[in-house]
Order: C-alpha cells, then sequence, then structure tokens
C-alpha cells in the first residue's frame, strides 16, 4: 500500500523556506543589507530597477567570504553566528550571516561576488532556482556583491501579487531609510533605474542622519533622550515636542539592539509617554534606540524578526513610557523657535533616571522622600476657608490655591508670568508679547491643564479636598448610568464625590471637589457616569482614570467666551508656570500659538 506521508524534495523546501522569508523585493534588500552590516560594512550602496522586482543589488566592503563560506551559505541552515541553542537565544548581530541567500536563491537568478582579502582573489557564484550554475575564482575587491534578478521567476503565483514598481520602490526605501536610522556611521547610496534617491554620508551622530532623512527642518522639534535605568535597560534617541506630529505613526521608529521592530508593546508605550499632549489620531516624530541584555528579549517570534517578546514585558514598557514623560515635561517648548535648533554638539540632555520599585513597576504612590516621580506632600487646611461650593465666585483661582499647591519643578517667575499681556480676543484667548514674538493664548485649554494636574496629583497624594454640599442634590439617572455608578463609588469618592442610593435609580450628591467651584456637580456627575459606562465598570475606573479627571477639569475651569481681568490672567499664569507638560491641554490640543515678528511683517508687506 502507497503510504499518504512523504518527505519533501529539497527544492521545494527551499521555496516554503522563501516564501516566510521572501515576502517582496523589500525582504531581500533587507535581508542583504542586514548581512552587510554584519559583516562590518562601512559603505552600502544598494541598487534596484523595476522597484526591485526586475534587480536587486546590494554591494559592501565588509569581511567578505572566503571560497569555502560561500559556497556554504547556499545551503540551508547555514550561518556563522550561532553555534549552540544557548546563542540562538542572546543574539548580538541582525540575522545569520548566509541564512538568506539560500530562499532568496531558490526563488531567483543570484550572483555572488566576494573576496575575504586584500590580495584581490575573490569568488563568483551564480544560481538559479536555487542549483548553482557557475563557481569560478575572479579579481575582486575585499567585501561581497550580490546581485538578484527576476525574483519569483520560477513562482508566477507569487509574482502576480507584487505590486506596482513605485509601490515595492517605496518599500525597499522604507527599508534603507531604517537601516540608515541605525548605523549613521555607515555610508548609504540607494539608486533606482540608474538614478541616485539617496546619498548618505557617514555622519558622527544621528541628529544629522535624522535631518538627512526626514528634514533638517524637523530638528528644531526634537528633543534628546538618553535614560539608563540601572537594570539593563538603556533609552536613547530624539523624540518630538508636541506641536510637531503626524496622522500616522509612520514616523516612530523603534530599534531594539540596533534592530529595527514594529512591536505593539514599544509603540503603546511611545504613545504612553505622550498621553495627554497629542489630541486624538495624532503621533509624535520619534526615533528610538532601547538596548537590554539580548537574553531577556526574543527576537525569534516572526521570520522577519519584526515583532519580539520581552522576558519583563511590563519592566520595558513601564521604562519606555516614563523616559518619554520624563523628558516632555520640562518647558521646553517656550523658547523662539530659532533657540530650538538641536545639534550633536548642544542641548546633550542626560534626564534623571526613573525611580523603580522592587516589582519594577514605575512608582505612583508618593514617596516618603522627594525623588524622582515624587508627588506633592498631602494637603489638609489649602482650602479650610473657603465658602461652600454652590457660594463660590466664577473665577476660582485664589491666593490660598497659588500659594499651597505646588508641582514637582515648579518655580516662581516662569515663562508665563514674564510675558508682556497685551489683552483678550474674542474672550477666549490671551495677547502676549513675548522680546518680538505675538504670543496667542487659548485660556480655556491653559486652564484645563492646569485643572487637570492639580486633581491628578491631588488623587495620587490621596488630598482632594471635598466640600460638603448645603443641600444634597437628588440625581435621577437611566438603568445603565445608575449601574455604573453604583459600581463604583468608592472610587467616586476617592475622587472627592460623596454619593449615596436615594432609592431606585437615584442617588444624593452630598459633597464635591472644592477644586470644581462652581461648577454644577449634578451635570458633572451625571457625564462622568456616562463616561463610566463607556470605559467599563468594577474596578476599571482606576485603571482609565485620567479619563474621568480630564472630564472633570473641563467643567471646573474658565471656559471660552470669558471675560478676563488683567489680575485674572496673572493669576492663571501664575499657575501654569506651576506644572509641566503645559504645552498641550489633556485632549492634546496646543496651548498657545506663536508668531513672529517676521511672520506679522511678512502678512503685512513689510517683508
Amino acid at each position: 500500500m502507497k503510504p499518504k506521508i512523504h518527505i519533501l524534495p529539497e527544492e521545494l523546501c527551499n521555496k516554503i523556506a522563501a516564501g516566510e522569508v521572501v515576502e517582496r523585493p523589500s525582504s531581500v534588500v533587507k535581508e542583504l543589507v542586514e548581512n552587510s552590516l554584519d559583516a562590518g560594512a562601512a559603505n552600502i550602496i544598494v541598487e534596484l530597477e523595476s522597484g526591485g522586482k526586475r534587480l536587486i543589488r546590494v554591494t559592501d566592503d565588509g569581511c567578505g567570504m572566503n571560497r569555502q563560506d560561500a559556497f556554504l551559505s547556499f545551503e540551508r541552515h547555514s550561518t556563522s553566528k550561532i553555534f549552540t541553542d544557548t546563542d540562538l537565544f542572546a543574539l548580538r548581530t541582525l540575522g545569520f550571516r548566509g541564512e538568506a541567500l539560500a530562499s532568496i536563491a531558490s526563488v531567483s537568478r543570484l550572483k555572488l561576488k566576494t573576496c575575504d582579502n586584500d590580495n584581490g582573489l575573490g569568488q563568483l557564484i551564480t544560481a538559479e532556482g536555487g542549483r548553482i550554475k557557475q563557481a569560478e575564482e575572479i579579481g575582486s575587491p575585499r567585501g561581497t556583491l550580490v546581485e538578484v534578478r527576476n525574483l519569483f521567476f520560477n513562482l508566477p503565483a507569487r509574482k502576480k501579487f507584487l505590486r506596482k514598481e513605485q509601490t515595492e520602490l517605496g518599500h525597499a526605501a522604507d527599508v534603507v531609510t531604517k537601516q540608515a536610522l541605525a548605523n549613521p556611521r555607515v555610508s548609504f547610496r540607494l539608486q533606482h533605474n540608474e538614478r541616485i534617491l539617496l546619498d548618505l554620508r557617514r555622519e558622527k551622530g544621528l541628529p544629522e542622519r535624522v535631518a538627512a532623512l526626514l528634514g533638517r527642518s524637523l530638528l528644531k522639534d526634537l528633543l534628546p533622550l538618553e535614560y539608563d535605568s540601572g537594570a539593563d535597560l538603556k533609552l536613547r534617541g530624539l523624540i518630538s515636542q508636541p506641536q510637531l506630529n503626524r496622522s500616522a505613526g509612520t514616523h516612530i521608529y523603534t530599534f531594539i539592539n540596533g534592530r529595527y521592530i514594529r512591536d505593539r508593546v514599544v509603540q503603546h508605550a511611545v504613545m504612553e509617554g505622550y498621553r495627554h499632549l497629542l489630541m486624538k489620531g495624532r503621533y509624535p516624530v520619534a526615533v528610538l534606540f532601547l538596548e537590554m541584555d539580548p537574553a531577556a528579549v526574543d527576537v525569534n517570534v516572526h521570520p522577519t524578526k519584526h515583532e519580539v517578546r520581552f522576558r519583563e514585558q511590563s519592566l520595558v514598557h513601564d521604562f519606555i513610557a516614563a523616559s518619554l514623560k520624563k523628558t516632555l515635561s520640562p518647558a521646553q517648548w517656550v523658547t523662539s523657535p530659532s533657540e530650538r535648533v538641536l545639534t550633536t554638539n548642544e542641548h546633550t540632555q542626560v534626564a534623571p533616571q526613573p525611580v523603580y520599585r522592587s516589582d519594577s513597576s514605575p512608582v505612583e504612590d508618593p514617596p516618603t522622600e522627594p525623588q524622582g516621580l515624587a508627588y506633592p506632600a498631602p494637603i489638609s487646611q489649602a482650602y479650610s476657608d473657603n465658602p461652600p461650593a454652590q457660594q463660590r465666585t466664577e473665577f476660582v483661582h485664589d491666593s490660598a490655591l497659588s500659594t499651597q499647591y505646588v508641582l514637582p519643578g515648579s518655580q516662581v517667575g516662569g515663562f508665563f508670568s514674564q510675558l508682556q499681556i497685551l489683552g483678550q480676543y474674542h474672550q477666549s484667548y490671551i495677547l502676549c508679547q513675548d522680546g518680538d514674538d505675538l504670543v496667542l493664548i487659548d485660556q480655556h485649554a491653559g486652564h484645563e491643564r492646569v485643572g487637570f494636574e492639580k486633581l491628578r496629583h491631588f488623587y495620587h497624594a490621596g488630598a482632594i479636598p471635598v466640600q460638603a454640599l448645603l443641600f444634597p442634590e437628588i440625581l435621577d439617572l437611566d438603568f445603565n448610568s445608575a449601574v455604573a455608578l453604583e459600581e463604583n463609588l468608592s472610587e467616586l469618592r476617592s475622587l472627592g464625590f460623596e454619593l449615596e442610593p436615594f432609592g431606585g435609580k437615584s442617588f444624593a450628591l452630598k459633597a464635591v471637589p472644592q477644586l470644581l467651584g462652581h461648577v454644577s456637580a449634578a451635570s458633572l456627575v451625571v457625564d462622568i457616569a456616562l463616561e463610566l459606562e463607556r470605559i467599563g465598570r468594577t474596578g476599571q475606573l482606576r485603571d482609565s482614570l485620567d479619563e474621568v479627571l480630564i472630564l472633570m477639569a473641563c467643567h471646573g475651569v474658565i471656559r471660552a467666551n470669558q471675560a478676563l481681568s488683567t489680575a485674572e490672567i496673572k493669576a492663571l499664569f501664575v499657575e501654569m508656570d506651576k506644572i509641566d507638560f503645559k504645552a498641550n491641554c489633556p485632549h492634546g490640543r496646543p496651548v498657545l500659538q506663536r508668531m513672529r515678528l517676521s511672520e506679522v511683517e511678512r502678512l503685512f508687506r513689510r517683508q
């Protein structure tokens, strides 16, 4: 009886392996460029024709291979990088030299020219469909040239899935861009149909390479970042200030031990660092390099090695997020644009190390001593003499709040306080002068950030001041809102709301946070109930606490279309100087816009 199970022929196995590694021309470019970098190349040239469908040629001046290694590189499972299973889980290279050649050769017509000496004697090997057709010694400089023609010539079903020439070229250029960002000390040249698209010389640092690839105009809005957790985690790179953002996350480049990765944990950590600094649907520009013990990350989760698996996922996530938040917290955005130009010789910033507990989670509770991510000490008498909430005046910037409430890093006489106030426009925007610049400030956005930061820090300190109402308010809710409130009564109490069931779907509101001042507490609680329905119930409020605090802050601050006196504007500016992240409201909208004198003069044709 003929067996149903059989062994696949070697040629078919190679084609199946190629399907895992070689998806399109850019996959070939990635494998070959990584091989060149692993070989220690200082100069890499990538030449393409028809987006790589007709020709891919990668030339480097790396270490090259001798005759024996050149032949072995065409064999499946051949490598010069690992010897034991321990090596497999502690990789310090981008790939396994020669690993991909067998797969690429099985679906193309491939030529390999390589030399490992300075005598000029090299090797030439040609293969077609995975079979070696020719091998000879030739004269060649030290280095390697791999030429791949007619990709998928023997797999027409795969070939027809390739996209248009410009689409495939875009993917290949993206690969070269990522490798060039990670290796500024290596020169890269990308050529398509004999036209040079990229010609990157060797640079001394990351800013110059970022300028060459992403645009020099970005540098003025980029902040240097360098952190060391002290636990085998280091993070460095450049991140954009909140005003520099994009509609997609394509400008977030993340690397682990020099390898580009597209990992959901890392992406989420980056966005967490920008939480409440960007509007929904906007993304930062970031080039980040995470260095860690190779044994603590598995890069073999996916054939393309884009996805990784961390041994301590939460530690890595929290370290990245905390590092970005610390870098973004200083008010570096208030300077004139001409003063923010970033070079490798100035503005080099080594930020303080985040504080971690023994369980590797970032510190969130108030530490006993001011350090790292410290929160203010509890404040119990800040509002002891304030009137009941229903009798508060419309503007809540009282002297007790200004003198008692101090956030970490606060300072007297900051940027906003020194502005020359010109007036108010449309009862919504404050016009100021800063030197020769015109500064427009959104009064609602600015005060909303102040209120949010106060509420958040008072909450973490366990010291949100509460004001009892003279007469409890009875709230009648629908069924879903009532259930959401009842399941989160203890959490709402920690936010300063004292609510008790009043029968059926009704609740009695007996106290509210004093920071809310004149606000209609009933309408706010109804809004919070709707927010609780959206984010979930039973324990999830703490996870989505910021969403509720934003809602509270938005209700309790200066509105647009509200006239302010000069004294009230100055009081607002004093409070804004006491907080970090004052460039944006909690929703991510900008607080201010700056117009230089030259821009104003151009409007009036004076330039």
